[in-house]
């Protein structure tokens, strides 16, 4: 503070010379001169003191702060200020509520008024979104701070479009993602948002980047060897490893660590709690919502890039493109040539609220080659309760699907599942018999329907290494089609039923099912594959997330390809000419 208390009396010096004693007395004309030499004898203060707020703009607000300031800084908004100014690559990984995007808008009015004639741009992958966060941001900046609005000369606010012109040169606005972008000149830029899905990397590569072609000319012709010339500010929440935000991310990281000018830096939600600019019991609150993915909490929440950038199961990508179904099914669909399979993984702690079971419907629309479209078509979870009480809601919905088998996990609980599926549990359902499994013939009664397929991880037939390893292609060919997101569902439901739904209860039931594929999409990206030896195992990333809809699922896709094994084997002996292998192309005969 002693270099402040030092600069806080320049405007002093300046302000006490003699040609502000009698200003009606001098002639126009010499007042500049007057001027100038005033500005010549502090030089070398101003000099220090630009030097100085360029480095710690934080002080600079508190220089120029009203007397009774709306804000005041909070000692990480500070860090974070002093971090954007100082450094020429930045990325900043923090939660919601930290002011990521006021601290990014006011780091570059600052970084605009203190190096002339500077050119500066924000974009995201939405236009309307870039201006409306820029334009909001600079409202409150202008509030808070005043003094600044003397500095601009100009500005401009659009639906999507923003621009500040300032007195000395300076220019910063929003730019698009676009090939429309090429060609022009900037000398630094913030990406806001990077971590977003549709966010183009290739774009960010061949347009946004090179906009920052050129350095600053400084009000002396040159370029300042000492100025951080090209600066990139990346302003995001975290992303999935697979996403193109942690490879920038990462190398920024890099360059940190070799030394060069950059940092990289964030926060989870405990920081803005501890400040009060977001509401603790509302995060715990979200935390603990059955109805919100404990990956997105990661996030969005804590900062933290969940799953795992190599050695993923299947990318992050593929399972997007692979989320077609529009409509979740809650009953056979009433064609005969389609069947339906469920697969039902059971969970390991009866009372535990993190260990539940769960049910996956796989729709099969034959092929002419064997093999079947693949649809998972609902999703379905419970938590683990007693045997007989699963069994009945297995049963219960094998008669809404009618399914051509019910794949069930028979290692552990799963046996004592299967055991109450074999016996008649009520005058409404017959019992089952297995398939696959004669020690189960004990129990077999006249009507028993033959529907149980019990599966064993360790068996020959159905080790897990083979099941991990068909998953892996069936996915990653996205030969697997699982529900699409819910806004997307919901209007094609309703479109199908001509009529808009309105009820809140109907609503959630409808929901259900995309939630659960979201909860699987994101246990599935959790997971990662280790070789031992010729055998593949998964692991997961994070303890904290399940993988009961993974498993359901991995039981019916391996049962499935199973069946297609058999059908392509059915087809070709079906196919099959004894004459074609005993026919001869006759020779040529070359004379």
């Amino acid at each position: 503070m002693a270099s402040i208390n030092k600069f806080s009396t320049v405007k002093e010096d300046i302000r006490n010379n003699d040609f502000n004693n009698n200003p009606q007395d001098i002639e126009t004309n010499k007042i500049n001169d007057l001027l100038k030499k005033g500005f010549e004898a502090n030089k070398e203060k101003w000099r220090e003191l630009c030097s100085y707020f360029r480095e710690y703009p934080d002080k600079f607000l508190d220089f120029i702060s009203p007397e009774n300031p709306k804000i005041s800084l909070y000692f990480y908004q500070r860090i974070y200020l002093r971090i954007m100014m100082r450094y020429r690559k930045v990325f900043i990984t923090a939660t919601r509520g930290t002011s990521k995007s006021y601290l990014q808008n006011l780091s570059f009015i600052l970084r605009c008024i203190f190096y002339p004639r500077t050119k500066l741009f924000v974009t995201c992958v939405g236009k309307e979104q870039a201006a409306k966060i820029s334009q909001d941001c600079i409202d409150d900046i202008l509030e808070h701070y005043p003094l600044l609005r003397n500095e601009i000369k100009t500005f401009i606010r659009s639906k999507d479009y923003t621009k500040l012109v300032f007195y000395n040169g300076s220019r910063y606005d929003v730019v698009q993602m676009r090939d429309s972008t090429r060609g022009g000149r900037r000398n630094g830029g913030a990406i806001e948002e990077i971590c977003d899905k549709k966010f183009d990397g290739d774009m960010l590569n061949s347009v946004v980047i090179p906009l920052m072609a050129n350095d600053r000319t400084a009000m002396c012709g040159g370029v300042d060897p000492n100025e951080n010339h090209k600066s990139e500010l990346y302003i995001t929440t975290a992303s999935n490893q697979q996403h193109f935000a942690y490879q920038k991310m990462m190398e920024v990281y890099s360059d940190m660590i070799q030394g060069k000018s950059a940092f990289c830096i964030g926060n989870s939600y405990e920081l803005p709690c501890m400040f009060g600019q977001l509401d603790i019991d509302f995060v715990e609150d979200l935390k603990e919502s059955p109805t919100y993915a404990i990956t997105d909490f990661m996030r969005e929440y804590e900062s933290i890039y969940t799953g795992s950038n190599s050695d993923n199961l299947v990318s992050e990508d593929k399972l997007n493109k692979s989320r077609v179904v529009k409509c979740a099914e809650w009953s056979h669909c009433g064609d005969e040539n389609i069947d339906y399979v469920l697969a039902y993984d059971v969970a390991r702690e009866e009372g535990n609220e993190n260990a539940l079971s769960a049910l996956v419907v796989i729709k099969l629309t034959p092929r002419s080659d064997g093999t079947y479209l693949k649809e998972i078509v609902n999703v379905f979870s419970m938590e683990g309760t007693h045997e007989t009480i699963q069994a009945k809601f297995l049963k219960q919905k094998v008669n809404e699907f009618k399914p051509k088998i019910l794949v069930i996990d028979a290692n552990g609980l799963g046996t004592g599942v299967v055991g109450q599926l074999v016996l008649r549990l009520d005058d409404g359902n017959p019992p089952y018999s297995v398939v696959n499994n004669d020690k189960y013939d004990a129990y077999k009664e006249p009507d028993s329907v033959p529907l149980v397929y019990a599966l064993k991880a360790q068996e020959k037939e159905t080790k897990n290494s083979d099941m991990i390893n068909r998953f892996m292609v069936m996915m990653n060919k996205m030969d697997v089609g699982l529900l699409c997101n819910f806004s997307v569902g919901l209007k094609e439901i309703e479109k199908k039923e001509k009529r808009k739904i309105k009820d809140s209860e109907e609503m959630a039931n409808l929901q259900l099912p995309y939630i659960l594929t979201d909860n699987m999409v994101e246990q599935i990206m959790n997971l990662r594959y280790k070789q031992k030896g010729v055998n593949t195992e998964v692991e997961r990333i994070s303890n904290r997330i399940q993988k009961d809809i993974y498993s359901a699922l991995l039981y019916g896709l391996f049962w499935v390809y199973l069946e297609e094994r058999k059908n392509m084997e059915r087809k070709r002996k079906s196919n099959f000419d004894p004459r074609r292998a005993c026919k001869f192309r006759q020779p040529k005969t070359h004379y």
